[in-house]
């Protein structure tokens, strides 16, 4: 007998997607020397730096972290035009999203981007039901993930190599959903005869959150403003590149 099967899984609708400043304020290490004791102290200088999403064949800014004397962070939100364009949706299918890193500011900088993932209910409260493990971001091979630091929800990405002044990054280059967004599907019978049936999933409908926060370290003395400034050990080659966080590459 032949089924008639309704109700596909459709595109999550997108809810809030936060791009911000970090949580810190975009404070970043600035080292500055004294010659009598010998010691590290941090200053705050112009280490700026600029998220920004590809729309329309080019990119603009959506996002803007700055350390000057006002902490002035512009806040946007993110299209994800290729998520609204298709329905339904597909399982580990690329959905092109362009997203890339600028250093705006006067000196050359390592880039950290934190990035959490959740479910969201009607009333805007976290489902922590579902996993957000499902929605997986493609990055570019210049950047690592810091497990040590990483969650199931949040992830924390390093940009192995020091961005100069003016330097734009690739960061992201697609999102997917792994077929486990698929389980948990409850089916009933919509006819009498049960040849039509409908498939309800339990991510069906529901909304999705992706905050993105960078921020950013000078590049002199790397380690030690790295240790400072986030807290971590990083292991730094002759050529400035990152080799690892807290052992994690």
């Amino acid at each position: 007998m032949k089924r008639i099967i309704k109700n596909p899984l459709t595109i999550l609708v997108l809810g809030l997607i936060i791009v911000a400043g970090s949580s810190v304020g975009a404070t970043r290490a600035a080292m500055s020397y004294s010659n009598a004791a010998e010691e590290v102290s941090f200053e705050t200088e112009e280490l700026n730096v600029d998220l920004q999403e590809e729309r329309n064949g080019g990119y603009v800014s959506v996002a803007m972290s700055r350390s000057d004397s006002n902490q002035q962070n512009m806040v946007g939100k993110l299209e994800l035009t290729a998520l609204n364009e298709t329905n339904p949706l597909e399982v580990n299918h690329n959905y092109e999203e362009h997203v890339r890193i600028q250093n705006t500011g006067a000196y050359d900088e390592y880039v950290r981007v934190l990035v959490r993932k959740s479910w969201i209910k009607n009333d805007g409260s976290k489902d922590t039901r579902l996993d957000p493990s499902v929605i997986t971001l493609k990055t570019t091979d210049d950047w690592f993930i810091d497990k040590n630091e990483s969650t199931t929800e949040g992830t924390v990405y390093y940009y192995r190599k020091p961005v100069t002044v003016g330097e734009k990054v690739q960061f992201l280059d697609a999102i997917s959903f792994e077929r486990e967004i698929l389980d948990g599907v409850t089916t009933t019978k919509v006819s009498e005869d049960g040849k039509t049936i409908k498939n309800v999933y339990g991510y069906d409908g529901k909304t999705f959150e992706i905050e993105i926060r960078v921020d950013a370290v000078q590049t002199h003395s790397g380690a030690e403003a790295i240790l400072g400034a986030w807290g971590v050990e990083a292991t730094i080659d002759s050529n400035g590149n990152i080799t690892s966080i807290d052992g994690s590459n």
